[in-house]
């Protein structure tokens, strides 16, 4: 994307103003930090915890002369264009407040209008409607894990993923050349990027980042209530309630409203869980029984992160690639009728199937695995068909079962001549 926008286009001078947007922790600030390093009439400046003041100080400082006098900013985009003398130039900036946002863009305006020679960027969380050219960078997927991973076995590949959560700064750690359980082990290490990544995020948004731990311990183990959290931490509901709105403002947390009048909340990525059931309060087991440590997290991990991050990935499957705030497929938000059914298989396998109907429109019933290990023959697709044959008409409904491993044959068969039944697999889960 970086390529096909800032070069093919720049030959027709087409472009001034570059958003770089995606999830925090995905690596935008360290993309953009190699661009500046490896290309001459890059730029790249934060204007984190600056004043005004002191952000401009910094341009002049890092990009004019020693000797240059700088008063505002219409001042410094004039010395830094001049100085750059019609060069082509790509200056971006992260981080900067609204109004210091407006007051620098408008003074360097002037300059980026100038056929194509000097470009604006900018880095976000956030896409934005306005702008035309837009660069997305994002966590690592499923996919990547698999592409990346080729030795493992999928489900090793789907747990490595829900450890770290596709963050590029803890996914480094992984080494295909390893086992799936020496990865784990070097994860679990007191001293690992797993285990102080996220402590180290939480200091850039918060000055006491261990006050706000035990609730992401209560959201990890279960404990979903704001009454729930007070409790489990010995916080009061209402200190609960503003760490809570402090966490979500973050991006650390959700809130997810159902039809009851009070909110649940969940951490908002795998990785996050991982390090609040693996790594806090951790610190002994980490490091006096590895072991012991290693082969608790074994056990625990597919129930309580890895099926979940699958599932996860499914529904954004489901919905082109995006997942709303409460981590459903948006257009079912307000389905007229909503069921979740259990299926058990005769191995000890199971599956849920999630069925909705809304006013006008052909039911949608989505399946999805309940363990890693569970695999479509004959037998499974037999049950599932059964039960949807139990709960609505064939074939004006659209079926979509989700499976890590490959469908057999016969399911594959069964799947051409029903026009109603989808099949995914993990591989189809890329696109």
């Amino acid at each position: 994307m970086w390529e096909k926008i800032v070069h093919h286009t720049a030959r027709r001078d087409e472009i001034n103003s570059i958003k770089i947007y995606g999830p925090f922790g995905s690596g935008k600030t360290h993309f953009v930090q190699e661009l500046v390093r490896n290309h001459r009439g890059f730029y790249y400046m934060s204007f984190a915890g600056l004043t005004r003041e002191e952000a401009l100080q910094k341009f002049v400082r890092l990009y004019l002369p020693e000797n240059a006098i700088i008063s505002n900013w219409e001042e410094a985009a004039k010395a830094f264009t001049a100085l750059r003398d019609h060069r082509r130039t790509l200056l971006i900036f992260e981080d900067e407040p609204q109004e210091l946002q407006q007051e620098c863009k408008q003074a360097f305006a002037p300059y980026t209008r100038r056929k194509g020679l000097f470009r604006i960027g900018e880095i976000s969380q956030e896409k934005t409607p306005r702008y035309e050219f837009q660069i997305p960078i994002s966590n690592f997927s499923i996919a990547d894990f698999m592409e990346n991973l080729p030795s493992l076995s999928r489900p090793d590949v789907v747990r490595l993923y829900a450890l770290t959560g596709g963050f590029p700064a803890v996914v480094k750690d992984l080494n295909a050349q390893r086992s799936f359980e020496e990865n784990v082990r070097q994860l679990l290490a007191y001293d690992s990027v797993f285990s102080t990544y996220l402590p180290e995020r939480m200091r850039e948004y918060f000055r006491s980042p261990e006050s706000y731990y035990p609730l992401l311990r209560s959201m990890a183990f279960g404990r979903n209530r704001l009454s729930e959290m007070a409790k489990d931490a010995g916080f009061a509901n209402n200190k609960c309630g503003k760490y809570l709105e402090a966490l979500i403002e973050a991006g650390f947390v959700r809130a997810e409203h159902d039809s009851g009048p009070y909110a649940k909340y969940y951490l908002t990525h795998s990785y996050y869980t991982a390090w609040a059931r693996y790594a806090y309060l951790c610190t002994n087991e980490q490091i006096a029984r590895p072991e012991k440590h290693l082969q608790f997290v074994l056990s625990d991990l597919d129930e309580a992160i890895a099926v979940p991050a699958f599932q996860k990935a499914c529904l954004r499957f489901l919905n082109g690639g995006e997942v709303d705030n409460a981590g459903k497929k948006q257009q079912k938000k307000n389905p007229e009728i909503h069921r979740s059914i259990p299926i058990e298989f005769s191995d000890g396998n199971a599956a849920v199937l999630d069925y909705h109907k809304k006013k006008g429109y052909y039911p949608e019933i989505y399946v999805f695995p309940q363990t890693l290990t569970t695999r479509f023959t004959k037998t499974e697709l037999k049950k599932v068909l059964a039960v949807v044959n139990e709960i609505s008409s064939p074939p004006n409904l659209y079926l979509a079962v989700f499976s890590l491993e490959r469908f057999s044959d016969w399911c594959v068969h069964e799947s051409a001549k029903l026009e109603y039944l989808h099949e995914v697999t993990m591989d189809r889960l890329r696109f």
